[in-house]
């Protein structure tokens, strides 16, 4: 292949990569698509691009994004007294896909359930907002460097 078409194409390629990493911001799995991404190369390349390495250490870094995403808006709710069913509201908040209020208004109902104090509830709903999106900046975290890793393996 010619090397300026080649170049291009890796461009291409990086551009793909870099929406699947912004996709985290909606609430989409841009670091899975990542990891499949770096699949793709893999196999296409008998593994001389993306070794095997490479590969499980960017599925390794998308569980531990999930893994983050998941607790962390749970465990700041839970250190600002929040309930079990306020942790588990933020939680299934969390996971409905309404990115910016899911878990704000999973928590707030979980703690009206519990003790019906407005303020109290709406506190507990602010932090877990507050935990979501700190959990949200911490996947796209771990994403940058799945994509720093996949630009470093495929750029030559």
């Amino acid at each position: 292949m010619l090397p300026i078409l080649h170049k291009i194409l890796l461009v291409v390629f990086y551009v793909g990569l870099g929406l699947s990493l912004l996709s985290n911001i909606v609430g989409l799995p841009g670091n899975w698509m990542l990891v499949a991404a770096a699949l793709v190369v893999a196999l296409a390349t008998g593994f001389a691009k993306v070794t095997l390495t490479s590969f499980f250490l960017c599925l390794g870094l998308a569980i531990l994004g999930e893994a983050i995403e998941s607790l962390l808006g749970a465990v700041i709710v839970a250190k600002h007294g929040g309930s079990k069913l306020g942790v588990i509201g933020s939680i299934a908040g969390g996971f409905t896909g309404v990115v910016f209020v899911g878990a704000f208004l999973g928590a707030v109902l979980g703690e009206i359930l519990r003790h019906p104090e407005t303020e109290f509830a709406l506190r507990i709903g602010f932090w877990s907002f507050i935990g979501r999106m700190s959990a949200m900046a911490a996947k796209f975290s771990v994403g940058c460097v799945i994509l720093w890793i996949l630009i470093e393996t495929t750029w030559s």
